[in-house]
């Protein structure tokens, strides 16, 4: 809850840029406004599920999480070149309908009054930028082991043990229900590296690195590949209109 008539003000600008920024991988916003001193965003679901009642204890599949995995972060890179960061990655803002369309909810809605007050300078978008990576790779993390990170369900606290906050270690566990390829693992344990330099430092470059391993690992009409190149025509056609 803002803290304020100008934290208020701050929210509500920081959401209504966020809602300007239209793509297929992005969830429409219908509605916001503030109902007895609570700020509230509502989304166009179109029969959509979270990812959180798609996940089980053994988790996904690499080859059916990351498609979901990349469409989130197209949508998720699209929103930061237009200079608005999410915040607040957690799996149930990830929504799916049954053909695995996927569109990320929840831009901007989680922005803090202390960021809000910088003005939107281009450090303090670079910075909740890659926050947004890393709270996605710990989301990675835990969509594949089938359980969270740090057995901490919200990603957030996860991200306020790991360094340069805490000194916390997050790596995938070499036993999960579904085996992990060494190459996919790779990704998602540098994504969440311990060290900083390390981590993939923008969306587009997490994004690449699936696509290569989508390269590497694809084939055939039900493989990723399949999947991928059908979502981006999915995107091409709707960003055409």
């Amino acid at each position: 809850q803002p803290t304020g008539a100008a934290a208020l003000q701050r929210w509500s600008e920081a959401v209504q840029r966020a809602a300007r920024v239209s793509h297929p991988n992005l969830a429409v916003v219908v509605d916001s406004g503030v109902q007895d001193g609570w700020p509230y965003v509502a989304y166009e679901l179109e029969g959509r599920a979270t990812l959180t009642q798609r996940l089980t204890s053994k988790g996904l599949p690499g080859t059916e999480f990351a498609p979901l995995a990349l469409q989130a972060l197209q949508g998720l890179a699209f929103a930061h070149e237009a200079g608005v960061a999410h915040h607040d990655l957690q799996p149930y803002m990830l929504l799916l309908t049954d053909n695995d369309q996927l569109a990320l909810a929840g831009l901007e809605v989680a922005a803090e009054s202390a960021s809000a007050s910088e003005g939107g300078s281009l450090q303090a978008q670079r910075s909740a930028a890659e926050r947004d990576v890393l709270a996605f790779g710990v989301l990675m993390h835990g969509a594949l082991a089938g359980q969270p990170a740090l057995d901490e369900p919200d990603i957030g606290q996860v991200i306020s043990r790991l360094p340069p906050l805490g000194r916390d270690i997050v790596r995938l566990p070499w036993a999960t229900a579904h085996p992990v390829a060494d190459a996919l693992r790779a990704i998602v344990n540098r994504a969440t590296d311990r060290q900083e330099r390390q981590r993939y430092r923008n969306a587009r470059t997490l994004a690449r690195a699936l696509e290569g391993w989508f390269s590497a690992e694809g084939a055939g009409e039900a493989g990723p590949l399949a999947l991928l190149s059908r979502s981006e025509e999915h995107t091409s056609e709707l960003q055409s209109h």
